[in-house]
């Protein structure tokens, strides 16, 4: 079991590197204060309702002697969790989006495929024609826009 001095130090060293001036200032009280609140003073109640307010540790951890040291999370370690969780959760929903997107993509392709066999099932060309034949052919469309491009500026 350990006592609230050894969770007070178990606190200074994970959240302020063991450093006693920097505690002191965040916690707004002198550097004796929290010397004597790593050995063996017992806090005031307003210095434990500033811990458990400034760095969100429960008072369920802070005064009761079942709670070992080792259950304190810092919050570099909470943030560091928390930032991976909504990682993990904005994968999760970019691996949702892009299998939607695949999906989409799909259908478009299955959709196009289906009609270029229906214009083909309807006209009366050959499948196989020569590049000069295929040449030939992008010049009339040519043409035939050209024409109509002009009759349209009129």
């Amino acid at each position: 079991m350990s006592t609230i001095n050894e969770k007070i130090d178990d606190i200074a060293v994970k959240e302020f590197k063991g450093n006693n001036s920097s505690f002191a200032k965040a916690m707004n009280t002198s550097e004796a204060n929290i010397r004597n609140y790593r050995k063996d003073t017992t806090p005031k109640l307003d210095f434990i309702v500033k811990l458990h307010d400034l760095l969100e540790i429960s008072f369920d951890y802070l005064l009761s002697d079942k709670i070992e040291i080792g259950r304190y999370i810092s919050l570099n370690e909470q943030n560091s969790s928390h930032n991976k969780d909504l990682e993990y959760k904005m994968l999760v929903s970019e691996n949702s989006l892009l299998k939607e997107k695949l999906e989409f993509l799909l259908e478009q392709i299955d959709f196009y495929k289906s009609k270029i066999e229906f214009l083909s099932s309807q006209t009366n060309l050959k499948k196989t024609q020569t590049a000069k034949e295929i040449e030939d052919g992008l010049k009339i469309i040519d043409e035939i826009e050209n024409i109509y491009i002009t009759k349209s500026v009129k």
